[in-house]
C-alpha cells in the first residue's frame, strides 16, 4: 500500500460500477416512501459523492440531469484521471472531480451546499479519523433538508467473517504480490487452514460465498481485496453511524432499499410483535438487525427531517412515473423475500403491467387503471413505486413524463461506456437514461447491442448481427451461456442472434422511451 493511502488498497483500481440506490430519483422515492419530504422537487440540484471510485455514478448522474451540478471526489488520482477523462469525452460540464483525502476536503472553499451527498463503500472501510472527516464535511456541507446517503457492512450481519478477514489481512502482510493476487493466495491458505481441521476456520459454504465458486475470477479478485485488505476495515453497527452523524445535525429516515420499507415483506409476525416494542430510533434498527442478520445497508439521513402526511406525500408521488423494464408475460409475481416468498396478487398488478407494456405511466394514472378503481385493496401508490421499482421491474421516471429526449452528451457518454464492452475491456457497463436522472446495467449482450446501433452505425439488423460476430468470433473473452463457454461459430452466431433480436424488440424501445438511444 501507497504511504497516501491511509491503510486503503491502491496499488489496483477499484472495479467500475453504477449503484442505482446512489441517484437522486431514487433518494427522492426513499424518502417518500418512508413518509419525509425530499430535499428538492425538480432536476436543479446539487449533489456530491464522497468516495466516487472511477466516477461512473456520478458521470451518469450529470449526463442524465444537465440542469444539477455535481461534485465528486475520491483519494486515487488513477480514479480521478479516469473520470475526468470519460466527463470530458462526454462534454459534460456541469461536474467537477477532486482528488482529495476527507482531511483536505474539509479546508475546500467554494462549494455550494447540497441536497444530496452520498457515499458507497466508503463508510466501513475508512478510519475512526476519516469518519470524524466525513462528518465536519457533511456539518457544513449539507444543507438544511438536504440528505445524506451512506452503505456500509453491517453488524452483526458479518459476525462470522470477521475471523477470516483478519487472516486475510495479516497474510497479505507477508506478500509482496498485488493486492488482487494477495487475496487469492490468503483465501488459498485458509482452505488448507479449513482441510487441515482448523476450529476456527471451518466453514466450507463460507469460504465457498467470499470466492464467489469454487474458483476466484479476475474481477471477483479485485473486489475481494478492496474489500477485505484495507488496514481499517470495521462493520458497523447501525446505532454507531446513527450516533457519529447526529453530530452533523443528521437524523435516520429510513432505507434505500426499496423493499425494506415494507415490514410485511422483510419479518415475521413475532418478529414484529418484538420490534415494534423497541422505542422507535437506532436502536429499533439495530434490533432489526438482530433478527434478519443483515450484512450491507443503505441508509438515509436526513439534516433536519420533516414528516409528510399522506396527502401530501401522495401529491408529490401522483407525477412521478414507471417504465417497465420487463414484459407483461414475464412480470414476476412471486417474490423472494427475507421471509420466505410474497406474492403479489394477480387481479392487482396484471392490469398495471399490461399498462406499463404499452407506454410509461404516472403512479396516478396506474392508481386509476378501471380494473383497480373499485378494487378492494388495490395497490396504492406507494406500494406501486416500492415493490416495481424495489424489483427492478420498473425504472422510476422522478421528473414524470416530461419530453427529455437524447442528448449530445448522454449519447457521447453511453457509446464510450458500452465501446469498453464491445472491446472487450470490461464484460458489462452502464448508460445514463435522462427521463430517469440515472442509468441503467447493461450486461454484455445488451451493451454490445446498444454500441453496434450507435457506436457501429448498424442500420439493419443483419448488420448488427455481422458486426458483433466479426468481433466476438475472435475475441479473447469467451462467451457465456447458460453457465458453460460458447465457442462453436455456429453457436456463437446462434447466441448473436437471439441476444440481438430480444435487445432489438425489448432493449432499444426501452432505450428510446427513457430518451438514452435515437
Amino acid at each position: 500500500m501507497d504511504s497516501w493511502s491511509n491503510g486503503y488498497v491502491s496499488d489496483i483500481e477499484y472495479l467500475p460500477g453504477f449503484y442505482v440506490e446512489q441517484t437522486p430519483g431514487h433518494l427522492l422515492l426513499s424518502c417518500l416512501l418512508n413518509g419525509f419530504e425530499p430535499p428538492f422537487s425538480g432536476d436543479r440540484f446539487t449533489y456530491c459523492e464522497l468516495g466516487c471510485g472511477q466516477g461512473n455514478t456520478a458521470n451518469i448522474i450529470a449526463a442524465a440531469n444537465p440542469n444539477a451540478t455535481v461534485i465528486a471526489v475520491d483519494f486515487n488520482p488513477a480514479h480521478i484521471a479516469r473520470a475526468r477523462q470519460a466527463a470530458e469525452a462526454a462534454g459534460l460540464t456541469n461536474i467537477q472531480f477532486f482528488e482529495e483525502g476527507f482531511a483536505d476536503l474539509i479546508h475546500r472553499t467554494g462549494l455550494p451546499e447540497f441536497d444530496i451527498v452520498s457515499l458507497h463503500g466508503v463508510w466501513s472501510w475508512i478510519g475512526e479519523d476519516d469518519r470524524k472527516d466525513v462528518t465536519t464535511f457533511l456539518k457544513k456541507a449539507v444543507k438544511p433538508g438536504g440528505l445524506v446517503a451512506v452503505t456500509y457492512n453491517a453488524m452483526p450481519g458479518w459476525a462470522t467473517t470477521l475471523p477470516i478477514q483478519h487472516l486475510l489481512m495479516d497474510f497479505a502482510r507477508f506478500s509482496h504480490e498485488t493486492s488482487d493476487k494477495r487475496v487469492v493466495d490468503g483465501l488459498d491458505f485458509i482452505d488448507r487452514l479449513r482441510a487441515a481441521g482448523s476450529y476456527a476456520a471451518n466453514d466450507e459454504a463460507l469460504l465457498k460465498q467470499i470466492r464467489g465458486g469454487d474458483k476466484v475470477a479476475p474481477d471477483r479478485a479485485v473486489y475481494l481485496a478492496h474489500e477485505y485488505l484495507n488496514q481499517n476495515w470495521r462493520p458497523l453497527y447501525h446505532s454507531e453511524t446513527a450516533s457519529m452523524l447526529a453530530e452533523a445535525k443528521l437524523g435516520f429516515i429510513g432505507s434505500a432499499t426499496l423493499l425494506e420499507t415494507f415490514p410485511d415483506l422483510m419479518l415475521r409476525p413475532d418478529q414484529r410483535e418484538i420490534l415494534n416494542s423497541v422505542p422507535a430510533g437506532s436502536f429499533r434498527e439495530t434490533v432489526k438487525d438482530y433478527l434478519t442478520n443483515r450484512r450491507f445497508r443503505r441508509d438515509v439521513f436526513v439534516r433536519g427531517p420533516r414528516k409528510l402526511t399522506d396527502s401530501e406525500r401522495d401529491a408529490w408521488l401522483e407525477n412521478v412515473g414507471l417504465a417497465a423494464t420487463i414484459t407483461a408475460e414475464a412480470a414476476k409475481l412471486v417474490l423472494d423475500v427475507p421471509v420466505g416468498t410474497a406474492e403479489l396478487p394477480k387481479d392487482h398488478y396484471h392490469p398495471v403491467f399490461e399498462a406499463l407494456a404499452a407506454r410509461p405511466h404516472t403512479l396516478r394514472e396506474l392508481a386509476d387503471l378501471p380494473p383497480l378503481r373499485n378494487l378492494a385493496g388495490a395497490p396504492s401508490m406507494v406500494e406501486l413505486a416500492g415493490i416495481l421499482a424495489g424489483t427492478s421491474q420498473a425504472i422510476l421516471l422522478p421528473w414524470g413524463l416530461s419530453n427529455r429526449g437524447l442528448t449530445e452528451q448522454v449519447l457521447r457518454y453511453n457509446v464510450r461506456a458500452t465501446a469498453e464492452v464491445f472491446e472487450q475491456r470490461a464484460a458489462h457497463t452502464a448508460i445514463a437514461l435522462p427521463l430517469s436522472g440515472g442509468g441503467m446495467s447493461l450486461p454484455t449482450m445488451d451493451a454490445l447491442v446498444y454500441f453496434g446501433i450507435t457506436g457501429g452505425r448498424a442500420t439493419s439488423d443483419e448488420e448488427l448481427v455481422e458486426l458483433l460476430y466479426r468481433k466476438l468470433s475472435v475475441g479473447k473473452v469467451p462467451l457465456m451461456k447458460d453457465g458453460a463457454v460458447v465457442s462453436e461459430p455456429e453457436a456463437v452466431r446462434a447466441m448473436i442472434v437471439e441476444s440481438v433480436n430480444w435487445g432489438l424488440q425489448h432493449r432499444v424501445p426501452l432505450w428510446k422511451q427513457l430518451g438514452a438511444i435515437f
